[in-house]
């Protein structure tokens, strides 16, 4: 829950009427709901007019939405903004914000809208994401880049000039330099008296060559919280990263083999459906691997 007080007269050295101190928090039960898509439409169908009767659309009946409103110490509704996975059916990491919106009354005090943003920034980082964007009007633009984001591309979205933006989240990047920094110096001193893994002069390329052949051969793994949240994605990508990484050393993938590791039978399988489509897709076939699922409780 994100509080924010209000006080314009200590940046203008002037006392207007106190503004309200408000709380934003996560929409619960259908009233709040109901009062946030009536706001929506006060902003978007009555008073924008961008559209004709309704702004309802498939990202309100998805169960996996999360509306977070502002509201007045004395219950007042003052704006929300709405947040979704973007694909529709999956969650593979991407969320995408919308419908941020502000009552007329309520933006004569500075930082509502803003202090929604920040508030959805950090609740799809808390579930996990890995990207987050939203199309927002062009007229809000330079709030969005004061926060931080950045802007992908212009857009017209109902006759409207928009623009596509992206929030940085750094989540991947922050593993990388805790887990990876440290591996040269590994694999030079596990090298021992053969020399450091990888040969001399290897600086960590995507794929090593075998020796005495042409062949090159990459082995890169997905991350188990990556299986927990879509198996089928986590088999598609296991694939997918390896043949990015043969392909970015120039060379052709002729085949695939396959480690599978999983907490039971069913992911094991929804993993396996997932590799075998990837394989498909780019027809590199699977050649041979090995498979595990954990034991039932007994």
């Amino acid at each position: 829950m994100t509080i924010v007080d209000l006080d314009r007269g200590i940046l203008t050295g002037t006392h207007p009427s106190p503004a309200p101190t408000f709380l934003v928090s996560q929409a619960v039960g259908r009233a709040d709901l109901d009062a946030y898509r009536a706001l929506r439409r006060d902003v978007f169908v009555a008073e924008q007019g961008i559209f004709d009767r309704d702004d309802s659309d498939r990202v309100d009946d998805d169960p996996r939405s999360v509306v977070l409103v502002a509201r007045a110490t004395d219950g007042t509704l003052l704006g929300g903004v709405r947040l979704a996975p973007a694909v529709e059916g999956r969650d593979i990491g991407w969320w995408s914000g919308s419908r941020l919106a502000v009552s007329a009354a309520a933006r004569t005090h500075a930082g509502i809208g803003a202090a929604l943003v920040r508030a959805a920034c950090a609740r799809v980082e808390r579930e996990g994401a890995l990207r987050f964007d939203a199309t927002v009007q062009a007229q809000n633009e330079g709030l969005f880049r004061r926060l931080g984001w950045t802007t992908l591309a212009t857009l017209d979205v109902h006759g409207r000039p928009h623009v596509h933006m992206l929030w940085p989240i750094d989540r991947v990047q922050r593993l990388a330099d805790a887990t990876k920094a440290v591996l040269g110096s590994l694999l030079h001193d596990l090298g021992g008296a053969h020399g450091a893994l990888g040969g001399a002069g290897f600086v960590g390329d995507d794929a090593a060559p075998v020796p005495g052949s042409d062949l090159l051969a990459a082995c890169d793994a997905i991350l188990p919280s990556m299986v927990e949240r879509d198996p089928e994605w986590a088999g598609w990508c296991g694939v997918l990263v390896n043949l990015n990484d043969v392909s970015a050393m120039g060379a052709s993938p002729v085949g695939l083999l396959d480690a599978v590791g999983a907490r039971d039978a069913s992911f094991a399988r929804r993993i396996l459906r997932g590799l075998r489509a990837a394989s498909q897709a780019w027809g590199v076939p699977v050649i041979g691997g090995t498979r595990s699922s954990a034991c039932p409780p007994r």
